[in-house]
């Protein structure tokens, strides 16, 4: 029921914002040069949102490549402190590539499906850790190469008062070993991806609105206080153009909340404050590369802070 409360105002303001462009039928207008530009691009200039949405083609394939290290101290060990202290993260360095193909179904809206693979502590034969946890999630996924987590996914991206937006409502279907082994099975998910740009000063700021509703189909009492129910966030963010190429980019997870099902009944979480900072490449309008890193306030240590990398690629 939180879900469907996320989801109607969500469609709301997709539809809306589809009646205010629909009377635009040309998906290319002119600049003041005389070029052609695409509508999506003159409304979305943030690098990284349009590197992440895919291309300017009506059908588009896009990868995104993620691998999630260790700590500062030890990037490539197997354990990955869990420092949002979530039920839906896993506790393990991993590595994962997902496939997605998209189909636009007018200027600032497209479907996409994605479907990918993944493996636990691909660099790792043992795991030096104290988190039972991530030794059971090491012992049962090691190596094992996964499909990871299909996505269905409807996208619909515009400008609002000044405001870039991305509204994306999806289901996941999760297949990956570690989230299968505590009951996963699929989730309904709400994001909505906001940024403003002040000017000309190359400083940008927003905020990200999670929102996703999960199903399982194990009720095994042992696993409950691992089974996020719902989790709803949000998470502001800022960026700084450097150049055509890098930007540096942080979010801060400080209002992040979740129940799990032994606990629903009772109260909501707050998850610990987290922040990640790092470094956009844009190497195209279609390759953008985002190393970084996440360390949670309550626990500022390099052994607690942990690496990550991101790589998105849109091939046509």
């Amino acid at each position: 029921e939180n879900m469907k409360l996320l989801l109607i105002p969500a469609l709301l303001l997709s539809m809306g914002a589809h009646a205010e462009v629909s009377n635009q039928s040309e998906t290319k207008v002119e600049n003041k040069e005389g070029k052609k530009t695409d509508k999506a691009d003159q409304l979305i200039t943030n690098r990284r949102f349009r590197a992440s949405n895919g291309s300017l083609s009506n059908f588009s394939l896009n990868t995104n490549i993620n691998y999630n290290g260790g700590s500062l101290t030890k990037p490539l060990a197997a354990d990955r402190p869990n420092i949002s202290n979530a039920g839906d993260t896993t506790s393990i360095a991993g590595m994962s590539g997902t496939l997605n193909t998209s189909y636009r179904l007018n200027t600032l809206n497209r479907l996409s499906l994605g479907v990918g693979i993944q493996m636990l502590a691909p660099f790792n034969s043992t795991i030096d850790t104290s988190d039972p946890r991530a030794e059971a999630e090491f012992e049962k996924n090691q190596g094992n190469l996964d499909v990871n987590n299909p996505t269905l996914a409807y996208t619909h991206m515009n400008k609002f008062f000044g405001v870039q937006t991305v509204v994306s409502v999806g289901m996941t279907e999760y297949t990956a070993g570690n989230y299968r082994d505590v009951g996963y099975q699929r989730s309904a998910d709400l994001s909505v991806n906001t940024m403003y740009e002040f000017g000309k000063t190359g400083f940008s700021a927003g905020a990200l609105f999670v929102g996703s509703r999960y199903f399982f189909d194990k009720d095994d009492d042992a696993l409950l206080a691992a089974q996020n129910e719902t989790v709803f966030g949000f998470l502001p963010q800022a960026e700084y153009v450097i150049n055509d190429t890098f930007n540096l980019r942080t979010i801060v997870r400080s209002n992040w909340y979740q129940n799990n099902r032994a606990e629903r009944r009772s109260k909501y979480l707050t998850r610990p404050v987290t922040q990640s900072i790092g470094l956009g490449i844009s190497l195209s309008r279609n390759i953008f590369l985002y190393p970084n890193i996440q360390f949670a306030y309550d626990n500022l240590q390099a052994s607690n802070t942990n690496v990550g990398f991101s790589a998105n690629i849109n091939m046509f």
